[in-house]
C-alpha cells in the first residue's frame, strides 16, 4: 500500500521533501498529500506523520510497540477486518479460492464488517478476477455462492493474489496491491500454513536445485515457492491436479522432473508429505516456465542443450513474417534474434499452455524507453495468441520486446558512422581536446572528426560533413546541423549528443508530421473512448485513406495498452493505413483511466505510422519518447496546452 511505502521513505530519510518523495514513488505531489492524510489515518495514537512548513516530512512514533506491529502487519488484513475495498476484495478472493463448499452472502459480509450492498460491489471486482482465470462464482438459492473451474486455474488465481498480482486486474480501486515480500505469508498464515512449513518448501527447493542444472532468478524463485506452498495446502484440503497420461509421459522426459522429485523428496523428509506423481508434474511444469530471455541470453542452458522443436522455429518465422508486413523491418538475417526468441518461447510455450504468468520487473522500462520493440512485441505475440488460445500477458510481452530491442540497437550499431566538424573559438588545441573527447564518448559513431576555429568555417568541404559541434555561436547559415557544446560537456549533455548520432536531429525527424489542424488543446472527453472517437474521426475527416484508422485504433488497445505512463498516451492503428505519418494531438482538462490498472492520461498523441516504416519510424518513435517520458515537459504542455509549447518541446519553430 502506498501510505506504508511513504512512510517507509519518511523513516528512513527524516525530513525529506514531498518532491523527493514523489520522485522515488512515481507520483505526483498532490497523491503524497493524499498518501499521507491516509497514513495518518491508519496510524491512529500509534504515531503521527507531520511536515513542516517550508521543509519536509517527520515521524513521530508514540507507542514503538504498536506502530511496529501495523508496519508488519497483513496488508491485506489489518487489525483482522478488510478496512478499504481493496482489501475486502483480496480478502473475498482468497476466501472464496480456499472453499470447497458453499457460504452465504451474509456471512462474507459480516466477516468483512460491511453491508449486503457493499459486498455486492465487492463481488463484482472478485468475478473479474475471476474470469481472467476462467473461474465462476456460481450461485444458488439456499445454498450460498462457490468457486467453479478447473483446479489449475484456481491455484494460479490463488498464486496471483498472494504475490500481490490480484487487485492490479482492478484499476482506481482505493490501494495499491499488496507487497510480495511480506503478501504470500500472510495469506499462507490464515490458510493454516506456519512459518516453519514454508522454510521447508524453501530447503527443498534450494536443494533441489543446487543439485541439479536448473537457474531461476529471484523473482521466478519466490514464484515457485508460492505455487508450492498453494499446492500443498490444497493437497491437505483434498483438491489435486489431475493430469492425463500423454502429459504425464511428455513431462517425465523433460530435466525439469527430475528437479521437481528432488524437492518432492526434501518435502516428504522434511514434513512427512508423500506427493502424488501428478503434483510431482506440477511441480515440474513450473520449473520448466521458469526460464525468460534474461535466462536465454546468459547461455547458461540445461544439460545437454535446450531443444528448439520444428514448431517453435515455425512461430518465430512466423512471428517475424507479422512485423515485416506491419512494420517494414526485415529481420530475416538476424539469427540472433531467432535464437533468442526461439529459446525464450521453449519455456513460454510451457507458460502459455499452462496459463501461467511469470513477472517482468522491467515492463515499465521497456513500454517507457523501448516504443517500437514494444509495439513490435505486442504485434507477434499475436501470433502466440492464435497458436496456444491464450494471450500473452503484458509481462511476457515485454520479455519479447527486449529481444526486438537488441535486434534494434544492432542495427544502429551497423548504421553508417556519422563524419563530424568540431569548432572552436581559436587555437588549435582547445579544438584538438574537444576532438578527443568526442572520440572517446563517441567512437562507435564516428567515422572521422575535423577541426578548426570559427574563422575558418568557410573555408570548410561539407560535402564531407554530416554534423557541425561548436562551443561558440555560428552566424552564417551551414547546409549541415550545427549543434552547440559546451567545451566540458557533462553526461546528460553526451547522452544527447548520442542519441543525436544514433537517431539524427530529433526536429528534423518530427517536422512535418505535427499539424496545428490536428492540435486539440482543452478538451473535455470523458474516457477513453471518447478520446479515440474523436481524434479517429479528425484524421479521417481531414484526409483521405484513413477510412480503417479507427477499428484498427481499437484493436491494437485491446491487445495491450498504449499508455506511456507520465498522463501520455499513444494509441496508434495495429497497422499502416497510409503511406504518411501523421500525428493528432488531445489535451485534456480533465484526465481520463486508459487501461485496468487505472493509469490517468491528459496528452494523448494518436499516432498514424507510415507504411515505409524501417529505421526512419524507430528513430520517430524515440525522439517522442524522449519528449513523453519528459515529466517537466509534459507537465508544462499540459499546463500551457498551446502549439508554440508543443513546438517547444519537439524544438520545432511554428508555421
Amino acid at each position: 500500500m502506498r501510505w506504508r511505502e511513504l512512510l517507509e521513505c519518511v523513516e528512513a530519510e527524516p525530513g525529506i521533501t514531498p518532491d523527493a518523495i514523489a520522485t522515488r514513488m512515481g507520483v505526483s505531489t498532490r497523491s503524497i498529500r493524499s498518501f499521507a492524510r491516509e497514513a495518518n489515518e491508519r496510524l491512529g495514537r500509534a504515531a503521527s506523520l507531520a511536515k513542516r512548513r517550508g521543509g519536509g516530512y517527520f515521524l513521530e512514533i508514540a507507542d514503538e510497540g504498536a506502530y511496529r506491529a501495523l508496519m508488519h502487519s497483513s496488508p491485506s488484513l489489518v487489525h483482522g477486518v478488510p478496512a478499504t475495498r481493496a482489501e475486502r476484495v483480496v480478502y473475498l478472493l482468497n476466501d472464496l479460492l480456499m472453499r470447497n463448499d458453499w457460504v452465504f452472502a451474509d456471512d462474507l459480509a459480516d466477516a468483512c464488517a460491511c453491508s449486503r450492498s457493499t459486498l455486492s460491489l465487492d463481488l463484482r471486482d472478485v468475478e473479474h478476477i475471476l474470469n481472467r482465470y476462467d473461474l465462476v462464482l456460481e450461485r444458488r438459492p439456499r445454498y450460498g455462492m462457490r468457486v467453479s473451474g478447473l483446479e489449475l486455474n484456481r491455484r494460479l488465481c490463488l498464486a496471483a493474489s498472494a504475490m500481490g498480482d490480484a487487485t492490479c486486474l482492478l484499476g482506481g480501486i482505493g490501494d495499491a496491491a499488496p507487497a510480495p515480500s511480506s503478501a504470500p505469508e500472510s495469506l499462507f498464515q490464515r490458510m493454516g500454513m506456519q512459518r516453519e512449513s514454508l522454510e521447508a518448501i524453501a530447503a527443498s527447493v534450494e536443494d533441489a536445485l543446487t543439485d541439479g542444472p536448473i537457474n531461476i532468478n529471484a523473482i521466478s524463485y519466490q514464484n515457485l515457492l508460492v505455487h508450492i506452498a498453494i499446492a500443498l495446502v490444497r493437497i491437505n484440503a483434498g483438491c489435486y491436479v489431475p493430469l492425463a497420461s500423454e502429459d504425464m509421459s511428455d513431462i517425465e522426459r523433460r530435466s525439469e522432473y527430475a528437479a521437481a522429485r528432488r524437492v518432492a523428496g526434501g518435502i516428504k523428509s522434511r514434513l512427512g508429505m508423500e506427493l502424488p506423481e501428478e503434483e510431482v508434474a506440477y511441480i515440474a511444469i513450473h520449473l520448466a516456465g521458469k526460464r525468460t530471455l534474461n535466462d536465454a541470453l546468459s547461455n547458461e542452458e540445461p544439460e545437454g542443450g535446450l531443444v528448439i522443436s520444428d514448431e517453435i522455429w515455425a512461430l518465430v518465422s512466423d512471428m517475424l513474417d507479422s512485423v515485416r508486413t506491419h512494420f517494414h523491418f526485415d529481420f530475416d538475417e538476424d539469427i540472433e534474434l531467432r535464437m533468442n526468441l526461439a529459446r525464450h518461447l521453449v519455456p513460454l510455450a510451457v507458460r502459455l499452455r499452462s496459463q501461467m504468468n511469470l513477472k517482468n520487473p522491467l515492463l515499465g522500462d521497456i513500454t517507457t524507453h523501448y516504443p517500437l520493440a514494444w509495439s513490435m512485441a505486442v504485434d507477434a505475440c499475436e501470433v502466440l495468441h492464435r497458436e496456444f488460445g491464450t494471450a500473452p500477458s503484458n509481462d511476457e510481452i515485454g520479455y519479447i520486446a527486449m529481444a526486438f530491442a537488441l535486434a534494434l540497437e544492432r542495427q544502429r550499431s551497423q548504421a553508417p558512422r556519422k563524419r563530424l566538424l568540431v569548432v572552436c573559438a581559436s587555437g588549435a588545441g582547445s579544438a584538438r581536446l574537444l576532438k578527443c573527447r568526442c572520440q572517446k564518448e563517441f567512437g562507435s559513431y564516428v567515422e572521422s572528426i575535423e577541426t578548426c576555429d570559427v574563422m575558418h568555417v568557410a573555408d570548410v568541404d561539407f560535402s564531407r560533413i554530416d554534423y557541425v559541434f561548436t562551443t561558440v555561436p555560428i552566424s552564417a547559415k551551414l547546409p549541415v546541423p550545427v549543434r552547440e557544446v559546451p567545451f566540458f560537456f557533462d553526461d546528460a549533455a553526451a547522452d544527447e549528443i548520442r542519441d543525436l548520432l544514433r537517431f539524427g536531429d530529433k526536429g528534423c525527424i518530427v517536422a512535418g508530421h505535427f499539424d496545428p489542424e490536428l492540435f486539440f488543446p482543452h478538451m473535455r472527453l470523458t474516457s477513453k473512448d471518447e478520446v479515440l472517437h474523436f481524434l479517429c474521426a479528425a484524421v479521417r475527416d481531414g484526409r483521405s485513406g484513413y477510412e480503417e484508422l479507427e477499428p484498427l485504433v481499437f484493436e491494437r488497445e485491446a491487445a495491450a495498452t498504449t499508455s506511456f505512463g507520465n498522463m501520455v498516451a499513444m494509441p496508434h492503428p495495429l497497422e499502416s493505413v497510409s503511406d504518411d505519418t501523421v500525428v493528432a494531438v488531445a489535451l485534456l482538462d480533465q484526465p481520463v483511466v486508459w487501461d485496468e490498472i487505472g493509469t490517468c492520461v491528459r496528452a494523448v498523441f494518436l499516432i498514424c505510422f507510415s507504411r515505409i516504416g524501417g529505421p526512419e519510424l524507430d528513430a520517430f518513435l524515440s525522439a517522442l519518447a524522449d519528449v513523453f517520458t519528459d515529466e517537466e515537459a509534459i507537465s508544462r504542455l499540459i499546463e500551457h496546452q498551446d502549439w508554440s509549447t508543443l513546438m517547444e518541446l519537439f524544438q520545432l519553430e511554428s508555421p
